[in-house]
């Protein structure tokens, strides 16, 4: 996502078993430049406030429900208040991304429908999303976390919208428009070369995929007995994992740093546990840097594989623009989304 254009997304969700859920995403759509909105609307609310919804839903570019355990509170006109939304912004034409718990009976009973008849209703919403939009799955935090990164990068991908724009930028988006023009005739002719150079390429068949390792280099600060030193250190993902994190900012044209950024993050879960490996008393890690060499090590590798490719206009210095290929993105979507069974 860049800076000059930001998107709107209406997050629906049941309210009193999902805060801690919506409070999660609301922190993750804005990590990631989006304008997260919503409103809570109970069986009091005035016909005022669901007239402010339907504007809210109108103006935004994407719509986001999570749904849990609970089918939630019955409007008016039989459907519940989440579901009601739904129809609206699928009347409207929105974009649309359902995050779905998986395992609904392994909730507390305080977290799922009382009666069968709430459980029908919720199974029937979540046939209708399943049917409609585009789905992701989630089992705790972690899931949820992963699952909107990479629903929100797909549908901005597979649905680009007019977003917002700064009022002292618009008066240039003419002028985008025509390098817009520019920029799509060229990303063609490179298109054609990257596939030129693709069949010039030796087959990837020996090479590491899946779940084997590789291991990244980093410095991070270690703490440890009153003291913090800077070390390097390592640790080890398998290209799965490597795949999913960096997958999802690749669906985008974009440069190495936002790639270095989801790596650092995901190799900052584990940093802790590997330091201790060779120093026991460690006790946190901090300011974790992943070293360069690692970084296109990561980059030529999946290139190697048929995965990602440097987009137009690019060379080997660090600015260069990177995106995920279609054989990639197969990949990735083979390895994040869930499917009915």
């Amino acid at each position: 996502m860049t800076s000059e254009r930001k998107y709107q997304v209406f997050i629906s969700a049941t309210y009193d078993d999902l805060q801690s859920e919506r409070q999660a995403l609301l922190s993750v759509l804005l990590s990631r430049g989006l304008i997260p909105v919503g409103m809570e609307l109970s069986p009091g609310d005035s016909d005022s406030q669901w007239r402010t919804i339907q504007r809210l839903i109108s103006e935004s570019d994407y719509y986001l429900v999570l749904v849990g355990g609970r089918y939630g509170t019955l409007s008016p006109i039989g459907l519940s208040y989440t579901h009601r939304e739904f129809v609206y912004a699928l009347t409207k034409g929105k974009p649309i991304l359902a995050l779905l718990l998986e395992d609904v009976d392994q909730l507390p009973p305080a977290r799922r429908e009382a009666t069968r008849e709430g459980e029908a209703r919720l199974q029937d919403f979540r046939s209708a999303l399943a049917r409609q939009c585009l789905v992701g799955q989630w089992h705790n935090a972690r899931d949820l976390l992963d699952a909107a990164r990479f629903g929100m990068a797909k549908l901005i991908a597979q649905y680009p919208s007019a977003g917002w724009v700064r009022g002292d930028r618009a008066s240039a988006s003419v002028e985008d428009d025509e390098r817009r023009a520019l920029r799509a005739q060229i990303d063609a002719l490179e298109r054609e070369k990257e596939a030129l150079l693709q069949g010039m390429r030796p087959s990837a068949d020996g090479l590491a995929r899946g779940q084997e390792q590789v291991v990244l280099h980093y410095h991070c600060d270690v703490y440890a007995s009153g003291d913090c030193k800077r070390l390097r250190h390592h640790s080890r993902l398998s290209w799965d994992q490597i795949l999913t994190t960096v997958g999802p900012v690749l669906l985008n044209d974009t440069r190495a740093a936002p790639v270095q950024e989801v790596l650092e993050e995901r190799l900052q879960e584990g940093a802790l546990t590997d330091v201790q490996q060779a120093h026991p008393s460690a006790h946190a890690v901090r300011n974790l840097t992943l070293g360069r060499d690692s970084l296109y090590m990561v980059l030529l590798h999946l290139r190697a594989l048929g995965w990602v490719r440097k987009s137009p206009g690019a060379s080997a210095d660090p600015g260069t623009l990177w995106q995920l290929t279609p054989l990639g993105d197969q990949q990735l979507t083979a390895l994040m989304v869930h499917t009915r069974g």
